[in-house]
């Protein structure tokens, strides 16, 4: 596989893959080629306080909710789940994990979703390093004084089995070694696959319990505690 053009530009081969990637949803829509500037701007600004709050403060709109954690959560469900669906659906292709560098890999918000784009496409790592090590730790690090960072560990989890359920990847190998990481080993009960935290979306207007909370129905509108 060809990654670009010799002029830089996004070759046909890998257009097709991300073509065919998007089939898939929403979160494996993955832009390709040049940008004329505007509002994109490299994944790795989402851990500055003033960007990141922007951005949550815009979900927040968005959701109805008034609690900075709700939106917080939810955002950042929503950038782990299109960072594992990238992944997945580029191993699937291609057999190989596309470079999602947080310097090269860009974003920007439509109404609070996060949009993914990449200038010049080119395989890299594993998933592991693409996505938990280079994009998701340093984020959950970076967001800790808005959101308890047990409550972003589940959420990647819980996105990663999402993206690889999608994929039909969820007993394939890489994702097997990802599950037992000390990092995600411990969000989920291994009697029950239930998560051990909840990520708050029940406490958004009509929103309820998801299929992996701990939680059988959605608790009174009282103080959550298991999100650590």
């Amino acid at each position: 596989m060809h990654d670009t053009s010799a002029s830089g530009e996004t070759s046909p081969d890998v257009a097709m893959m991300f073509a065919r990637m998007s089939a898939s949803g929403m979160y494996f829509t993955l832009g390709t080629g040049p940008v004329a500037g505007g509002d994109w701007q490299p994944t790795a600004t989402l851990r500055q306080p003033a960007i990141r709050d922007r951005v949550v403060a815009e979900v927040a709109r968005q959701l109805g909710v008034d609690e900075v954690r709700v939106a917080a959560s939810t955002l950042f469900f929503g950038f782990a789940a299109r960072l594992w669906s990238v992944a997945a659906g580029t191993r699937q292709a291609d057999g190989r994990c596309v470079s999602i560098a947080p310097e090269e890999l860009l974003w920007r918000s439509v109404n609070g979703s996060l949009h993914l784009h990449l200038e010049v496409p080119r395989m890299g790592r594993s998933p592991g390093v693409e996505v938990l090590d280079d994009q998701l730790e340093p984020c959950i690090e970076a967001w800790k004084d808005i959101v308890a960072p047990g409550l972003l560990w589940g959420n990647t989890t819980s996105a990663l089995l999402g993206a690889a359920g999608v994929t039909k990847d969820t007993t394939a190998g890489w994702v097997v070694a990802l599950l037992g990481d000390p990092r995600l080993q411990q969000t989920l009960d291994p009697n029950t696959g239930l998560r051990r935290s909840c990520c708050l979306y029940y406490r958004t207007p009509g929103g309820g319990v998801c299929g992996d909370c701990p939680f059988p129905s959605a608790p009174s509108a009282g103080p959550v505690t298991q999100e650590s």
